[in-house]
């Protein structure tokens, strides 16, 4: 199995196995790749696009023609949103959610709108807490095109906000009861809350990336940055969760930017500051290289 992440600043293809007792890495790759496609797509940016992706897997030098792929789309834009609604068969759900989230008929169309169920029986029974998410009906064809152009059969679209989510439950028995969760990448970081190992809030946020850190200074900005960004996130969630007490934050990170911000979050927030190493459920990664693929490897996951 395949699993091709893409995001604004990168482009990643993993190769590997799923089962509901163990993940198995046989390959990665990675490759920089600044674009603004998932923002605006369009016909130059998708040609770029895959030019990229076909280098990587000529790169990787593997036959893989015919091969089941899964798509990650990774961007600050894209929602992963809770939203609590009535016990509904799906189709009157989606045209719920529809209802709620666009201004016009014309938006709506243009985009595909699916949700996972978090939890059911909510609110004396009556209702159901869902995650919601919404993409381009453009970047959806794309996704089609780009797969049969590779000869690769494609099995789903997913979103990096989940794929996220779903390592977290995974890997539940290597982490905390309840924490919130910081993946650091290039230059956005995706905060998660997790209370009693159920995944409850995700957000992303913008941050300087460790490429532009040339000097002291700017070293000193990326950990203000983020300790102030993790700190407003712990404020939203216990606005949310008013019971919730941060006493855990679990990082994704680059060793170089792990370093750098443990010291500080720990000092300013008051928490345990821990990074993700690979737990017994998961084979044959390094724990950088677990780091750099958290969300990747989550793509793998198939749940229900």
């Amino acid at each position: 199995m395949y699993i091709l992440h893409l995001s604004g600043d990168t482009v990643k293809i993993l190769e590997g196995a799923f089962t509901r007792r163990k993940l198995v890495i046989n390959s990665l790759y990675s490759v920089a790749m600044p674009s603004d496609y998932l923002d605006a797509p369009d016909e130059k940016g998708y040609e770029k696009l895959e030019a990229v992706v076909t280098n990587g897997l000529r790169d990787l030098g593997e036959e893989f023609k015919n091969k089941k792929i899964r798509i990650v789309l990774d961007n600050i834009n894209i929602p992963f949103r809770e939203m609590l609604v009535p016990a509904l068969p799906r189709k009157r759900t989606v045209a719920l959610i529809k209802n709620e989230i666009f201004s016009d008929e014309k938006l709506a169309d243009g985009n595909t709108v699916d949700y996972i169920e978090i939890e059911r029986k909510v609110d004396e029974h009556k209702q159901t807490r869902i995650m919601v998410t919404y993409v381009d009906n453009i970047i959806l064809a794309d996704m089609q095109k780009l797969c049969k152009n590779l000869m690769f059969k494609l099995l789903s679209v997913d979103v990096g906000q989940n794929c996220t989510a779903k390592l977290l439950r995974y890997t539940a028995a290597a982490l905390p009861a309840s924490y919130v969760f910081a993946e650091l990448r290039e230059s956005v970081v995706m905060i998660s809350l997790v209370i009693d190992g159920a995944f409850k809030y995700s957000m992303s946020k913008s941050i300087v990336s460790l490429e532009s850190m040339r000097f002291k200074s700017e070293r000193t900005y990326f950990v203000n940055d983020i300790t102030n960004t993790l700190r407003g996130a712990v404020e939203v969630f216990r606005k949310q969760y008013p019971d919730f007490v941060c006493t855990d934050v679990v990082v994704a990170a680059s060793p170089e930017k792990y370093e750098l911000m443990r010291k500080p979050v720990a000092e300013k927030l008051g928490v345990n500051v821990r990074q993700v190493t690979v737990p017994a459920n998961v084979d044959s990664i390094s724990d950088e290289d677990y780091n750099e693929f958290f969300c990747t490897i989550g793509g793998l996951i198939r749940e229900g």
